[in-house]
């Protein structure tokens, strides 16, 4: 996948955003609900006063929100991770034995206390920052469960000791399950792609499916995901052999984007898997054509390099083309 497509896809993930400091983050105007695509409830928190740095799925699926209190020098986390079984207190205090192994390999303060807020186990713990011992971070961690769903809550205050706790305790306090809201094509756009970037291509097609279906009914997803969606979901369908489906995803991409090159380079690769020469030729003629007039800045992938037209390079005319296709334009 090209660099740009790549970082494209982070963003639609929203991990990313964590780079992009506070110029991209949004302030919450009161409470948040964070949800997995497939579940009908979320967890809701009482976030006043805190900024969002990033929202969205992780690579690995899990869903992930980071939040900031400047004025308190508040960092909060927020994660919902699923298991292939039914999720578990004795996990979540098997999370928590975990961190206070780590904070003893750190020689920090380490674990003041566990206590329940909100019918939540909660760890407190304080680690020295780099000024030393004079200087501690307070951490909160919790964990609570529901179905085959964990979710961990993080939050840290710099400069802090346990007397200060009380902000990060309210937090928790706020803690509740709530009906999920609708989702809609953005929200399945990322849930699709965390299981496409690690290549599980049936796990991602099906919620790139509902993607599409919620777009093609009310389109809000602005012109560059839209692509990257069609492409995706055309990829995912030729990885897993559906060249049939592969090809309407693509059709329906041309027909609202007909000069699109990338959609008619995916075009040739799927002819190509269909073991349809002309249709191919033809469609990567119509790319390099569209490629050239757009003037992009971008580059078009070289087919004589792509393994997608491998067995059609044994085929004289159709490697004459690509070596044609590959002259710098006069």
């Amino acid at each position: 996948m090209p660099s740009s497509r790549k970082r494209l896809l982070a963003s639609v993930l929203g991990y990313a955003l964590m780079a992009a400091g506070t110029a991209l983050a949004e302030e919450i105007p009161h409470e948040r609900s964070i949800a997995l695509i497939d579940k009908a409830w979320a967890v809701r928190l009482d976030m006043t006063g805190y900024r969002i740095q990033a929202d969205g799925v992780k690579p690995d699926s899990r869903r992930y929100l980071l939040a900031t209190n400047n004025a308190g020098a508040i960092q909060l986390s927020v994660t919902l991770e699923a298991v292939s079984g039914q999720a578990t207190e004795q996990g979540c205090l098997a999370h928590f034995n975990r961190i206070a192994q780590s904070a003893t390999a750190a020689s920090s303060p380490g674990p003041t206390r566990t206590e329940m807020i909100n019918q939540v186990p909660v760890l407190e713990y304080l680690l020295y920052e780099t000024g030393g011992p004079g200087t501690a971070q307070l951490h909160l961690f919790a964990c609570t469960v529901k179905e085959n769903v964990y979710t961990d809550i993080h939050l840290s205050q710099s400069g802090a000791t346990t007397a200060d706790a009380s902000p990060l305790r309210n937090v928790l306090a706020s803690l509740s399950i709530v009906a999920a809201a609708q989702a809609g094509s953005l929200d399945y756009f990322r849930a699709g792609s965390a299981p496409y970037l690690q290549g599980h291509f049936k796990q991602a097609i099906l919620h790139y499916e509902r993607a599409i279906a919620l777009e093609r009914a009310n389109p809000v997803l602005d012109k560059s995901l839209w692509r990257l969606l069609i492409h995706n979901l055309g990829i995912a369908y030729r990885r897993t052999g559906d060249l049939m489906r592969a090809k309407t995803t693509i059709d329906y991409g041309l027909s609202h984007d007909p000069a699109n090159p990338f959609f008619h380079y995916d075009l040739a690769r799927t002819y190509a898997g269909m073991n349809e020469r002309d249709r191919a030729m033809q469609s990567l003629h119509d790319a390099f054509q569209h490629f050239r007039e757009s003037h992009r800045h971008d580059a078009i992938p070289d087919p004589r390099q792509d393994v997608s037209f491998g067995r059609l390079m044994l085929d004289p005319e159709f490697r004459t083309l690509t070596e044609s296709l590959m002259q710098p334009a006069i």
